[in-house]
C-alpha cells in the first residue's frame, strides 16, 4: 500500500524578481518495536518481520539514497535472553549504522552493555541530536514518557528522569539548534499520548511514535503535526518524504513496508542468527 500525501505548511511563496530556488527532497526511515523478532518465523499466522529483513531492507534503500535518514524507536529487546541472542541484536543495529535510536522501556530493562555502546543510542532521554544529512539540518529529541514504565520495578529506571517532558520538549523546541532545522519527537510513549503532545506542541514537524505498536496506515495529523509509527515485531519499516521549498516543509509520501517473508535477508545478520541458533 502506497499514501501520498500533501501538506501546506507555509505562508506563501517569497518573489525577488529571480527565479526561486528548487525544491530539496529528502526521506526519513523509521523503525520501532523489534521485540526481539530476530528472525521471520515463516509462521501462516506471522508472515510479517524479522532483523534479517529489515537490515536488508534498509541496506538496499541507502544504497539509492546514501543521505536518508534512518531511526529506530526503541524495544528492541523483550526479556533476558542468553548473550547470543542480544549480540544479534546489538550486531544488526551495528550493522545498519542507524543514525539515532531512542531507548524503549524494555530496552532499559534488558539491554546489555554491548547495547548501551552503541554510538548512536542515545542514552539520555529529553537530551536533543542534531543530525545533518544531505544539507538537511534535523533536530531530534529522543524522549521516554513515564508511562511505558508502570508494570516495571521503580528500581530499574532510577537513573532516568522522566517526569519533566513538557519542559524538556519546550527547551528543545525554543533552543537555537531547533530553529530552522526540521524537528522530529522521536516520542517512545505510545499513539495516545503522542496525539496529546502533537495537540500542545505544533512547532514539532513529525512525531514518530513507539511502544504502542500501532500500525499507522495513514499519517495521524493533529493540530497540523503528522504522528506516524510501524507496529511491532519488525514487521514494517516506514518512510516518509518531505519536500524543502522556500524554507517550509511540506510531506509529499507516506509508506509503510510490509517485511514479507519473500523478501531478501541480509547475509551478515543471518551469519549473526546462524551462530546464535547452532550454539543456543
Amino acid at each position: 500500500m502506497k499514501i501520498s500525501w500533501l501538506k501546506s505548511l507555509g505562508c506563501g511563496v517569497l518573489l525577488f524578481g529571480t527565479a526561486s530556488l528548487p525544491a530539496q527532497e529528502f526521506t526519513i526511515l523509521f523503525t520501532n518495536s523489534a521485540n526481539g523478532a530476530i528472525e521471520n518465523c515463516y509462521c501462516p499466522d506471522a508472515r510479517l518481520g524479522g532483523l534479517e529483513k529489515r537490515a536488508q531492507f534498509i541496506a538496499q534503500y541507502r544504497q539509492q539514497d546514501p543521505d536518508v535518514l534512518v531511526v529506530d524507536n526503541g524495544d528492541n529487546f523483550i526479556e533476558y535472553l542468553n548473550p547470543g541472542f542480544d549480540k544479534v541484536i546489538t550486531g544488526t543495529m551495528e550493522l545498519l549504522d542507524v543514525d539515532v535510536i531512542n531507548l524503549g522501556d524494555q530496552d532499559i530493562a534488558y539491554g546489555t552493555e554491548e547495547y548501551f555502546n552503541l554510538p548512536t543510542l542515545a542514552t539520555t532521554p529529553g537530551e536533543p541530536v542534531t543530525v545533518t544529512k544531505g544539507g538537511i539540518v534535523y533536530s531530534i529529541l529522543p524522549v521516554l514518557h513515564s508511562g511505558t514504565t508502570r508494570f516495571y520495578p521503580d528500581f530499574v529506571f532510577a537513573d532516568y528522569n522522566l517526569d519533566d517532558l513538557p519542559e524538556q520538549i519546550e527547551k528543545w523546541l525554543g533552543s537555537k539548534e531547533a530553529e530552522g532545522a526540521f524537528k522530529i519527537l522521536l516520542s517512545h510513549a505510545g499513539f495516545d499520548i503522542d496525539q496529546d503532545l502533537a495537540a500542545d506542541y505544533p512547532g514539532i514537524d513529525l512525531i514518530i511514535g513507539g511502544h504502542s505498536q500501532t500500525v499507522i496506515d495513514t499519517p495521524k495529523v493533529v493540530n497540523g503535526v503528522p504522528i506516524v509509527q510501524a507496529g511491532g515485531y519488525a514487521g514494517y519499516v516506514g518512510e516518509i518524504r518531505y519536500k524543502l521549498l522556500e524554507g517550509n516543509f511540506e510531506l509529499i509520501e507516506y509508506q509503510l513496508h510490509s517485511l514479507t517473508v519473500e523478501m531478501p535477508d541480509h547475509p551478515e545478520v543471518m551469519k549473526l542468527i546462524d551462530e546464535y541458533t547452532s550454539n543456543p
